[in-house]
């Protein structure tokens, strides 16, 4: 499995869902993470290689380019550094993929949500938040 370590300091979101992807970068966002978003596959490697992303969330089903193509693309290229990364899907059976680090079902928990941006991002910039008042500790038990 991929630890995501070395790479950058931010989060990629991935996903067609736009209502879904901006609920995940506002959460990750009021928790302290930089984030990022992208709709599809083609424009996650843009981003992935532009931003040097320490997580990458992946969605699966996607137009365009979708996230078992994005996988491939990156292995082939090595796009998108050491980054981690955790699957979005809908999809409950699938749960180990060479080179995906974990795996969250939809509707996703905002507290495992949470858990893996602190495990590949570290908890510094959520320690921070929750001290300034702008954290989402009170979302930390609901779906997303």
């Amino acid at each position: 499995m991929a630890d995501g370590r070395g790479a950058g300091r931010g989060i990629l979101v991935v996903d067609d869902d736009a209502r879904l992807r901006e609920s995940i970068l506002m959460l990750l966002r009021d928790a302290g993470y930089p984030a990022v978003g992208a709709a599809n596959g083609r424009e996650a490697l843009e981003l992935a290689e532009r931003e040097s992303p320490r997580l990458i969330l992946l969605d699966l089903m996607m137009p365009v380019m979708d996230g078992w193509q994005f996988l491939a693309e990156r292995a082939q290229h090595r796009a998108a550094g050491n980054a981690a990364v955790v699957l979005l899907s809908g999809m409950a059976f699938i749960r180990d993929a060479p080179g995906v680090a974990g795996f969250l079902t939809k509707p996703i928990r905002t507290e495992s949500l949470l858990d893996y941006a602190q495990r590949f991002c570290g908890d510094g910039a959520r320690r921070e938040a929750r001290l300034s008042g702008s954290g989402s500790e009170s979302r930390s038990g609901s779906d997303l």
